[in-house]
């Protein structure tokens, strides 16, 4: 049995997971059209306020940055934290993440996607959002690439460029299980089996595929944890490079990191528990993993309660009068009632999940991750509306509450995020079936064996005729490979439901260019963009903010930004070109089972070859079927 999975077969989990993919319940509708109503309510609003003007929302002097920007900071951090957390548990090889990671990567693409809006919406006039991209212009006015809010924009867009990217790699194996299934259930001309065969880029999950696919996958969740650190760090940086008494602190960027991960996994418990009740996947989602986020919670509020605690401490201690008086104006003043809940909310609320039994209650664990997103939400509000309400000048001060255009507007995002996760939950599958499949596999075909062979084999041709035996166990394959291999057959090629590392290790191929790719990509990236920085700066020789033109230090966070995007669409490239991606017509020897619970190795070889090589197949334990390839 599999660590923290219960005992269930290949074929069990494929249904398990693809059940949801069928049609859904009557429930479903009324839900459904409810969520869309508040989302057509939040466009009409939208365009309401965009008609108007910005004077119909609750924006007035010394509050220029109102919810709008409060919302943007709140769902930053529920796309950072998503992906984020996905993509470091895969790089330090937990084995929780194999059944939250779809769950957690669908609410960044839906979260990412909603704080792109905000600036939007906080801009009013949306129409000229396009002063700020880098263009030559008649005028010569470039952005200037030193500001924070150039940064913001650069790493919104490379964020949801990359996540895009890491949620369809990772697709890949299991948008081809839905591919399998709808064609034998619904036929292959039924339109959900083009889509998904779409979807699925004739992935075929041979050894040749998941050779490109497990590094390249592996290199872009090591590009995107950086990016989605940074994301936060930039929006912290936003305000820390302000001089607003409560912005103007160093520990901005780590707070707002801490913040971001511990209101992202509060989000992916809420979204988590439904799912796996009403989709019927407490099998695999279990009280484990639920129990594992709690942790992460746990851990992340405690640095965030550090960060309450030290703020008024470094105001007190510094002795500057200014802090001092906004801090206990903060403890006093209109926006008390926001400011005390916060500790309540995000720190002492967390740190109840020290009791086993509370983080290993579902009932229990809901209501309490609902309570912390409340408490974060109020956290950005009150980040937003103290400091600029509450500056150097007494005659300057001012309340700010959010209108009825706001309150709408905030809701109608709300109900946006709950009905994109509803719908792609119906849509594709919200577990990643190949990573269950291979926890729940033995060790001994997952790890790579200890010795190769001394000579490579070669990928055989998409078309080249042979024999293909379809296996019921792994290990049955890897058997016969070895004994392929010992006999000098070299052309050989396995199609699994999983990466089994013993027949990569036996095959032993060349290490995957896909790195040549990736590093390409960071390269051209990084100098395109510090090209294009120098150039913007020559042509006006504007000094900003105190920079020379041309400030190398200042150019490294868009340039960093740059690397990664042109990094992640070069790998994605090199696996689609390396791994034979794209094509409709799948390769000789496949079988649709393999993407289920068989386990299929095809041999190259002539008509001449083809009884010797039967005999081998033949040989071997567990062989179902063995037929010639032409």
């Amino acid at each position: 049995m599999a660590e923290n999975i219960p005992d269930l077969t290949y074929d069990q989990v494929n249904r398990q997971v693809l059940r949801p993919l069928g049609p859904p319940p009557l429930v479903h509708y009324p839900i459904m059209a409810g969520l869309g109503l508040m989302v057509g309510a939040w466009f009409s609003i939208w365009l309401y306020q965009v008609l108007t003007g910005m004077g119909v929302a609750g924006i007035h002097d010394p509050v220029d940055w109102g919810v709008y920007i409060g919302n943007y900071i709140f769902w930053v951090a529920i796309a950072m934290s998503g992906t984020m957390v996905s993509a470091t548990l895969l790089l330090v090889r937990a084995t929780f993440r194999r059944a939250v990671s779809r769950a957690a990567e669908t609410m960044t693409l839906f979260a990412i996607t909603i704080a792109g809006m905000y600036p939007l919406m906080h801009l009013g006039r949306l129409w000229v959002a396009y002063f700020i991209l880098p263009y030559p212009s008649q005028r010569q006015i470039w952005p200037n690439f030193t500001s924070p809010l150039v940064w913001d924009m650069a790493s919104i867009a490379v964020y949801l460029t990359v996540s895009i990217i890491f949620y369809f790699v990772g697709l890949l194996p299991d948008a081809a299980a839905a591919r399998d299934q709808c064609a034998a259930v619904l036929g292959p001309d039924h339109p959900r089996t083009k889509v998904y065969r779409a979807l699925a880029l004739g992935w075929s999950g041979s050894g040749n595929q998941w050779r490109h696919h497990q590094r390249g996958y592996l290199f872009i969740a090591a590009l995107i944890t950086p990016v989605a650190i940074s994301v936060h760090s930039i929006v912290a940086w936003d305000f820390g490079t302000s001089l607003l008494t409560g912005w103007h602190t160093t520990i901005y960027a780590p707070y707002f990191v801490a913040g971001a991960i511990l209101s992202g996994m509060s989000m992916a418990i809420t979204l988590l528990i439904p799912l796996r009740h009403f989709l019927h996947l407490e099998e695999i989602i279990t009280i484990h993993h639920l129990e594992s986020i709690a942790k992460i919670i746990i851990a992340t509020g405690l640095i965030v309660g550090y960060t309450y605690a030290v703020e008024p401490f470094f105001a007190w201690y510094s002795g500057d009068k200014i802090e001092w008086q906004w801090t206990v104006w903060q403890a006093t003043g209109w926006i008390a009632p926001t400011y005390w809940p916060l500790i309540i909310l995000n720190f002492l609320l967390p740190a109840t999940l020290f009791w086993r039994r509370l983080r290993r209650s579902p009932k229990a664990l809901l209501p309490i991750v609902l309570l912390i997103n409340v408490g974060m939400w109020m956290e950005r509000y009150t980040i937003v509306a103290a400091s600029t309400a509450h500056d150097f000048m007494p005659h300057n001060w001012g309340a700010y509450y959010p209108d009825w255009v706001e309150g709408c507007i905030t809701v109608g995002t709300f109900a946006f995020f709950a009905l994109g996760v509803l719908v792609l939950s119906k849509q594709v599958p919200m577990i990643a079936l190949s990573d269950i499949k291979e926890q729940l596999a033995p060790e001994a075909v997952t790890e790579e064996p200890p010795e190769r062979p001394s000579r490579r084999a070669p990928v055989p041709g998409r078309n080249e005729a042979g024999l293909s035996a379809v296996y019921a166990t792994a290990e049955a394959m890897v058997a016969a490979i070895r004994r392929l291999r010992r006999e000098g057959y070299e052309r050989l090629e396995t199609f699994t439901p999983f990466s089994v590392k013993q027949a990569e290790g036996l095959l032993n191929r060349r290490p995957t260019p896909v790195r040549y790719w990736t590093l390409a990509g960071v390269l051209l990236g990084l100098t395109g963009a510090f090209g294009l920085m120098v150039y913007a700066a020559t042509r006006n020789e504007l000094i900003v903010g105190g920079k020379p033109p041309v400030a190398p230090i200042a150019f490294v966070i868009f340039g960093f930004e740059a690397a990664v995007a042109t990094g992640a669409v070069f790998n994605f490239i090199g696996m689609l070109i390396h791994g034979r991606l794209g094509s409709f017509r799948l390769p000789n020897g496949y079988d649709p089972r393999c993407s289920v619970d068989k386990f299929a190795l095809f041999v190259a070889c002539g008509r001449n070859e083809r009884e010797r090589v039967g005999e081998i197949l033949r040989e071997t334990e567990e062989a179902e079927a063995i037929h010639a390839v032409t």
